[in-house]
Order: C-alpha cells, then sequence, then structure tokens
C-alpha cells in the first residue's frame, strides 16, 4: 500500500498544474492530500472504476444545474406570489384571494402534482409595457411582484419537464390576467 502525501502533490503540481490524480488500486491518499486537492479544485480518479467521459461530465454539471434552478425558483416564484398577495391584502381583498390560489398552484406544478388542475388554452397577454403613472398607483407593488414572479416562471419553464412547462404557461396568463385586473 502506497500513501500519498500532500508534499508528493505539492511537488507534483509545482512540475506541472494538476487538474487530475489518478489512484490505482494499491494507493491511497492522506487527509492532507486529500485536503489539498480539495482546495486546488482536482479531480480523483480511481484506476478501477469506470472513466467518466468528458460529455458525462458535461450532462451530469447540466442536470445539477437545472435541479439547482428548480430548486431555487419555485421558492423564489412563491415568495414572490406571497409578497404580492401581501401588498394586495392591503389594497384589495379579491385580488388577495386570488394570487394566494396561485401560490397553491405553484405547489402543485413544483411537486408535479398537476394532473388534477384543469389546464385550457391560453392567449398571450402582453403586459410587458408597463407606464410609470401604472407603477405609482396604489396597486403598483403588487404588479411589480407580479411581473417578477412571471420572470420567474419563465425561467423555470426552461428547466422542468413538458407537464410543468404547460402548467407554467397557464400560471403566467394566470398572473397577467391578474396585472390587467389590477392595472383596470
Amino acid at each position: 500500500m502506497r500513501y500519498i502525501t500532500e508534499q508528493d502533490l505539492q511537488v507534483q503540481h509545482r512540475h506541472e498544474p494538476l487538474k487530475k490524480i489518478m489512484l490505482t488500486q494499491n494507493e491511497r491518499l492522506t487527509p492532507g492530500a486529500r485536503q489539498f486537492l480539495a482546495d486546488h479544485q482536482i479531480r480523483i480518479i480511481d484506476c478501477d472504476s469506470p472513466i467518466e467521459t468528458a460529455e458525462e461530465t458535461d450532462n451530469s454539471l447540466k442536470i445539477a444545474a437545472l435541479t439547482t434552478k428548480r430548486q431555487t425558483f419555485f421558492p423564489l416564484l412563491e415568495l414572490e406570489l406571497w409578497e404580492a398577495a401581501l401588498k394586495a391584502s392591503e389594497v384589495n381583498r379579491d385580488s388577495c384571494q386570488r394570487i394566494i390560489e396561485l401560490v397553491s398552484l405553484v405547489k402543485q406544478i413544483a411537486t408535479e402534482d398537476i394532473a388534477e388542475l384543469e389546464i385550457c388554452e391560453v392567449a398571450e397577454i402582453n403586459t410587458d409595457e408597463l407606464t410609470s403613472e401604472e407603477i405609482f398607483q396604489p396597486t403598483g407593488k403588487i404588479i411589480l411582484k407580479l411581473r417578477r414572479a412571471c420572470v420567474y416562471s419563465t425561467t423555470l419553464k426552461m428547466c422542468v419537464t413538458a407537464e410543468q412547462k404547460g402548467a407554467l404557461e397557464y400560471l403566467i396568463y394566470l398572473i397577467n390576467n391578474e396585472i390587467c385586473q389590477l392595472l383596470t
């Protein structure tokens, strides 16, 4: 059994910067060596395990990035809608209730519990162009929060299943519809 120490790696790294280190069956790393590799972001490859190709590595990184986006943006979308509901409670109770229903829709989409949803074909509502007059109304903060929720929903559409994508498009329609109601 051969133990590779931190000093061994430092000498190797000085001569030629390491990107990965291959360990044979009878080689082990000391804790210091393992820490050195982690600090310098050097991959450890076990020669006895199947070697991962660059394409497999790229795919696993893409999957990890998509998973992270889903885990981040669904809660952000929920929070944005809760904040909009909170603001709406001060101005318009009906709007507040509708926004709370949107929060429960987001939870269903996130958990892929969308089989029971009645999603109909939707026409696109354009609320991209907001004027300063609309923003400085009493409902302006609610509208801004709802617009941000649309942005989160649009971002999520790129990293979810086809069914979730359809449900998110419906959610965006409902949010834009709420914005239109607040503007009238």
